[in-house]
């Protein structure tokens, strides 16, 4: 995020939630997440209706924080940054599919993946990959190369060559994974060494290997 749109983003700070009305994470929050963080977090949720951005992300976010046991300010501010990533995601979407609806479904996605540490650029990029289609498979292998430290431009790049050769949703997750997996062999190979190498299969990349048990059942 650029500091000029982040401070864009923190201006739209949402105003105190009055009257005691409930938002949509209101009954989910009671008892599971501290009562001295909920009127904050209820305020958040409340300004994502206003703004008409999803608000289940939001309710995770508190749910699984508080779940870890973080502090309740601490809660509070990264459902804040929560916040300020949908609606990143938003002006992304927008900028992407220009003069098309934004359905919650990508602002969502986009959202998460930019909280995963995936660069603006290239989910915007993910985005207009495939237009048509639900971005959340393409995003996540994105963020999956980021998070083991492929460079995201030519992790990008081989995203779109892979959908351009066929491959879609879930396939796109088989590339990431293959792409890992080549770089965990070792032997000095380098990021770049196994993105050509996963090149080289498009668009024949195999499926992630399932383990087997003894009694013949799917194990982990």
């Amino acid at each position: 995020m650029t500091r000029a749109l982040l401070d864009a983003l923190a201006e739209l700070e949402p105003a105190p939630h009055a009257g005691g009305a409930q938002t949509p994470g209101t009954t989910k929050l009671a008892g599971r997440v501290p009562a001295e963080a909920i009127p904050a977090i209820d305020s958040l949720i409340a300004a994502a209706v206003a703004e008409s951005l999803p608000t289940e992300p939001l309710v995770q976010k508190a749910l699984e924080g508080s779940a870890k046991g973080i502090p309740p300010d601490r809660l509070v501010n990264g459902v804040r940054r929560g916040l300020l990533q949908l609606r990143e995601a938003r002006v992304l979407v927008g900028r992407a599919l220009p003069g098309q609806p934004q359905p919650e479904g990508h602002v969502a996605a986009v959202a998460a993946a930019l909280a995963r540490g995936l660069p603006p650029s290239i989910a915007e990029r993910m985005l207009t990959m495939g237009p048509e289609e639900p971005p959340g498979p393409a995003l996540h292998a994105a963020a999956d190369l980021v998070a083991h430290r492929f460079n995201p431009d030519s992790a990008a790049d081989l995203l779109v060559e892979a959908h351009g050769k066929g491959l879609r949703g879930v396939r796109l997750l088989d590339v990431a994974s293959a792409a890992d997996q080549e770089l965990q062999r070792g032997g000095g190979r380098t990021p770049a060494d196994a993105l050509a190498h996963v090149r080289a299969m498009l668009p024949n990349v195999p499926a992630p290997k399932v383990a087997v048990t003894p009694r013949g059942k799917t194990g982990s």
